[in-house]
């Protein structure tokens, strides 16, 4: 090799090397969730090699990680198209599909990544986290333990598994492995924000806050911790945290998720502090941005509720009842509608296990969201009624599903989805003899709970515009009514009789069930099962009468939630 190859030739290994460097340092500021140098170093990198798969990958990384998730699947369209068996591409994409609810095509690239590498740690991990989504205890913990035999000692690999367990209602297990990772990584806030959960879903409230209290003291600008610190009553903002998160909210430059977030801690923290006027602006600044990030389509709902009528009308399937070693409970709903206190009442009882929410019906259907329904699912569910091996298999692999989850010596599983109020039709057809308890609340108490609840997905998107909420509570209303018109054998809990005459309305509901009063059942803020929904700290408290008219103090923040359910009533 002459000399004037050998210089070229280092020339271009320098090159690669300073381009490593550079890459390698963009994914750590990245990893530090220092996002705008990172993309500063990443957008450098892609006018060096225009066309990098690892750079346009890790674009599209950084876009996901800031919500920009139309950004994000370009990015990773784009390294695919580059380098098609990028196993690491197809992971990422499917974690996009995962979150537009696609969880068929999310479930397909997370396989298709595997059967290019089968050792491929994150689609593994992938895996695990989308049956976690789909409330799936067992395949969400075999793949967990398949991705911590690979690398034992990987800190994400471990938290999953504990994700796991804790959806497997192993939370000392999973507790134990939080506080390893909290203790291993004092940096790392995700690690103790995890541990907070699990000790709050374990009932270990003051611990959890606690976490949470040390966390936001250490470095309060850590926006991670922000909003679970302003939600303990007993914490306080200075002026000098107060001005950092107000000038974070109102820079341009701010991610739209972070903005997000402030603005519901601060709707929060002024809500504690009993100034609501202040509460109310944050309330609504909170709701136009959470609303603005996905596009919500009412006619869709329209469009579903009516087929979902006439479907399940039409209907001659009969099933083959065999002796189920379980009966289901279906308490059903609009969100924020008193389900989960519902279900604490019943899982009181030494003959009822309380399952959570559970999207297994849901599943089994092939509907798979009951919120934006797309088009071609319910063509595929109105064919599926007329097909009784279909419907049959639906009976029995979900009575299958519920029997791995009883408690031993009850005969009941509560299901507490409360969006099932869609589907009581088919409840009715495939389980005549299930027990189904819709829980109502006054119209405007409801609203007003939803739209001051933020959701974990954004799966409710109905619920952070006020006219939209309006128009979606009335609809549901609408088809409760046909639902409780054409079957008298439903039970309507009203919250509000519950609260008032609690002893009565509870045991009427255990005699509706068949069973035996039991006196546990009045005191269900003492039952120590799991909760893994909003309400998980309400009903670890005796019943009271704090939710019944809150949205007073807000009621000139809420002219068009109010009006519009006035207006469209009268229609």
């Amino acid at each position: 090799m002459n000399r004037q190859l050998r210089r070229k030739n280092q020339k271009l290994k320098s090159k690669a090397s300073e381009f490593h460097k550079i890459l390698l340092n963009a994914i750590d500021l990245h990893s530090k969730k220092q996002f705008e140098e990172a993309e500063t170093l990443y957008n450098r990198l892609n006018i060096l090699q225009p066309g990098n798969y690892d750079v346009l990958r890790h674009l599209g990384i950084l876009n996901q990680d800031q919500g920009n998730y139309e950004k994000a699947y370009n990015f990773f369209l784009k390294s695919i198209e580059i380098k098609p068996d990028g196993y690491e591409a197809i992971s990422n994409l499917g974690t996009i599909h995962l979150f537009n609810k696609n969880r068929d095509l999310a479930q397909k690239c997370f396989e298709k990544a595997l059967s290019i590498n089968s050792n491929y740690i994150p689609a593994i991990n992938n895996l695990s986290g989308l049956y976690h989504t789909l409330n799936d205890a067992k395949l969400s913990l075999k793949y967990a333990q398949l991705a911590l035999s690979l690398q034992p000692k990987n800190s994400f690999t471990k938290s999953q598994y504990a994700k796991a367990l804790v959806l497997n209602n192993k939370l000392s297990d999973a507790i134990k492995i939080f506080r390893s990772l909290s203790d291993e990584h004092p940096n790392d806030s995700d690690f103790k924000i995890n541990l907070s959960t699990a000790l709050r879903e374990n009932g270990e409230i003051e611990e959890a806050n606690k976490i949470i209290k040390i966390g936001f003291e250490l470095d309060f600008k850590k926006s991670d911790f922000f909003g679970y610190y302003v939600a303990d009553k007993n914490n306080n903002l200075t002026p000098e945290h107060i001005k950092y998160y107000e000038n974070l909210l109102s820079n341009g430059e701010t991610r739209s998720h972070t903005k997000v977030i402030i603005a519901y801690a601060f709707f929060e923290y002024y809500r504690n502090q009993k100034n609501f006027e202040l509460s109310g602006k944050y309330l609504t600044i909170y709701n136009d941005l959470q609303y603005n990030l996905r596009e919500f389509d009412i006619n869709k709902e329209v469009h579903f509720f009516k087929r979902i009528k006439q479907a399940t009308s039409t209907s001659k399937f009969q099933p083959k009842i065999k002796e189920d070693p379980i009966k289901p409970i279906f308490i059903c709903g609009m969100p924020r509608s008193g389900t989960t206190l519902c279900e604490q009442i019943l899982s009181s009882h030494s003959k009822i296990s309380g399952a959570g929410e559970l999207s297994e019906l849901t599943e089994l259907s092939g509907i798979e969201n009951l919120i934006q329904t797309d088009n071609e699912k319910i063509s595929n569910f109105e064919i599926n009624l007329k097909d009784n091996l279909f419907m049959q298999n639906i009976r029995d692999k979900y009575i299958n599903f519920l029997t791995k989850l009883k408690d031993n010596g009850s005969n009941y599983v509560t299901d507490k989805l409360p969006h099932n109020f869609i589907f009581i039709g088919l409840i009715k057809i495939i389980f005549p003899d299930a027990k189904i308890i819709y829980c109502k609340r006054d119209p405007i108490d409801n609203c007003f709970s939803l739209f001051t609840h933020k959701f974990i997905e954004m799966s409710h998107q109905y619920s952070y515009n006020q006219s939209m909420l309006a128009k979606y509570y009335l609809l549901h209303e609408d088809l409760m009514n046909f639902w409780l018109n054409k079957f008298k054998d439903i039970f309507v809990l009203d919250n509000e009789e519950l609260v008032n005459n609690q002893e009565y309305v509870s045991k009427e509901l255990i005699n509706y069930c068949n069973l035996d009063w039991e006196e546990a059942c009045l005191n269900f803020q003492d039952n120590k099962r799991q909760v893994r929904t909003a309400s998980i700290e309400q009903v670890r408290q005796p019943i009271n009468k704090k939710s019944i008219g809150a949205w007073k103090k807000y009621e000139t923040h809420l002219s068009e939630l109010i009006s519009t359910l006035e207006n469209l009533n009268e229609q």
